[in-house]
């Protein structure tokens, strides 16, 4: 829970990070402008996810499992062999992207000013090849610090050179289509959205230059434990081959798993340019979805794939140690932790959807309708989270394949389902908000469905579920209210931030008050223990 907390905290801080300079890049290079910086984002996922993105899980799985049974010198020779696999598969990967980059975009994809922005992320894949591995590395070993201050320091130097790349790109655009020279349409918005993503590229090469630096220092304080060990080294072969067979299952349920957001954009695109949609609203739509209404939905998200992270090496290390009991525990505390952060998100971004609009995006040529969007697919946050969680906890245990296929009914289902509320309904960007949805929940029940057959798992309904959610609900109406009266009073868009705490204080106030939290659960959570005293004076906690 602790290292779930460390890389949690960072990770909503990069979510935060991330609303702030969204703001001004969209602000700079238009709903368009982000339409193409999505797609192009999108398509380097893909290739990101099937050449390097399974790294950091396989190779903290790896190393955990070894640690737990003191043999460092085989969790060293994991490293040096996954960093020279790293560097081959980065390379490969570069230069299919780079070299194919006009072909994803424009014939795959139907957009082809987001070939520029791909050409850009190219160069982001050798190096988060690197950094998987290393980030891996630090995980395996329960120290979860060194990829939470890369990852902050990563979000901050992208935001920087996203947003002045982005509006010196976009001037040059300009002059570039004035003069002629490009045959693009829209060449400002394509050459913006290449410039926002000059900023991944840079933050990810810094992250990279922490790590190493990092390293060095823990090979100083590593020798002597590489002294004590006596186990026998592995061969190259056995650790490439152990590697391979722990990434490909988690490349391909990663794959499917993510590779709903490029199947839906292309179902999408296609359907609603067959139906007469012009490439412009389709566009501006597509930016609309992916950032503004995505980008708010995946903050908390963050916090489930940072808890996921640490769980894996967690459940890993209790595996290998046969303590049954050990996994069972960890399993149901990130679920309640999970569940006890993701259902008053849903009802925060559901209520007060469209205080939040006013606030990060005022400028928004539509804002109800993105209020809608938040409101009808708040649930997301909720199925997403605990799919994401869930389907880690079967990772950690072993069973790799069994996410995959429920990745690939998911999809399947995700993909007719949303085919038929665009063509047959007529809903556009709402047909994708629900399918997504139903994706991630039929995750969530067919995981739950494993996770009681290998494990032997019961879930706990009332405490997990039941309760937070009428927290959240109680939480969320009175939250509603006191926004409408701030509205009355001053009428100001930054109202909405004053809402959230007053929302946040209610919340934990009803934890207690429901008997959701308790001194037990307490002392699992990071400060846990020094705030009970204090809330039992405050008659809060019995």
């Amino acid at each position: 829970m602790v290292q779930g907390a460390i890389l949690g905290i960072s990770s909503i801080i990069v979510r935060l990070i991330g609303v702030v300079y969204r703001i001004p890049l969209t602000n700079i290079i238009g709903d368009k402008g982000i339409g193409y910086y999505s797609v192009a984002f999108d398509i380097y996922q893909i290739l990101l996810l099937l050449s390097s993105y399974s790294l950091p899980l396989a190779v903290s799985k790896m190393v955990s499992a070894r640690v737990a049974l003191g043999q460092y010198r085989r969790s060293r020779k994991i490293l040096v062999n996954a960093l020279i696999f790293a560097g081959i598969v980065g390379i490969c990967a570069f230069l299919i992207t780079f070299l194919l980059a006009d072909f994803f975009a424009g014939t795959v994809m139907k957009v082809p000013q987001s070939a520029v922005a791909l050409k850009v992320l190219a160069f982001a894949l050798i190096i988060l090849a690197v950094l998987g591995v290393l980030r891996g590395y630090f995980q395996g070993l329960g120290n979860m610090v060194p990829t939470a201050v890369s990852n902050i320091a990563e979000q901050i130097l992208n935001a920087i050179v996203s947003v002045v790349a982005a509006g010196a790109l976009f001037g040059y655009g300009s002059t570039v289509a004035a003069g002629g020279g490009y045959d693009y349409s829209n060449a400002p918005e394509a050459f913006g959205a290449a410039g926002g993503t000059m900023g991944t590229v840079a933050g990810a090469f810094l992250a990279m230059l922490i790590l190493i630096f990092w390293m060095v220092r823990y090979n100083k304080k590593n020798r002597y434990l590489l002294k004590q060990d006596a186990s026998e080294e592995e061969s190259t072969s056995e650790i490439i081959l152990i590697l391979i067979m722990t990434i490909v299952p988690v490349i391909l349920n990663t794959a499917i798993y993510n590779l709903s957001s490029v199947v839906d954009k292309f179902i999408f695109s296609n359907i609603m340019v067959a139906k007469g949609m012009s490439p412009d609203v389709r566009d501006s739509l597509i930016g609309m979805y992916s950032g503004k209404y995505w980008l708010i939905v995946n903050i908390p998200i963050a916090l489930s794939s940072a808890l996921a992270s640490a769980l894996i090496p967690s459940i890993v290390t209790s595996k290998a140690r046969r303590s049954r009991r050990d996994v069972i525990s960890k399993v149901r505390s990130a679920i309640q932790l999970i569940t006890l952060v993701a259902f008053p998100c849903a009802a925060g971004i559901g209520f007060l959807s469209r205080p939040i609009i006013n606030l990060l995006f005022p400028s928004s040529e539509d804002p109800d309708k993105i209020a809608l969007m938040l409101s009808v697919g708040c649930l997301t946050v909720v199925f997403y989270c605990l799919s994401t969680i869930t389907n880690s906890i079967l990772q950690g245990i072993d069973k790799m394949r069994i996410p995959v296929f429920h990745s690939a009914i998911s999809l399947a289902v995700n993909c007719a389902l949303l085919a038929l509320l665009l063509w047959l309904f007529d809903m556009d960007v709402f047909g994708w908000i629900i399918a997504d949805m139903v994706f991630a929940l039929l995750m969530c029940i067919l995981n739950a469905r494993s996770l009681k057959k290998y494990l032997r798992y019961r879930q706990e309904i009332r405490n997990t579920f039941i309760k937070p959610v009428e927290a959240s609900i109680i939480m969320g109406v009175l939250a509603f209210f006191f926004q409408e009266l701030l509205n009355r009073v001053s009428g100001h868009s930054f109202d909405v931030v004053i809402t959230i705490i007053f929302a946040v204080i209610v919340y934990v106030i009803l934890l207690f008050v429901m008997r959701i939290l308790t001194a037990k659960k307490l002392m699992m959570i990071p400060g846990g223990r020094r705030a009970i005293p204090i809330l039992r004076k405050l008659h809060l906690l019995r």
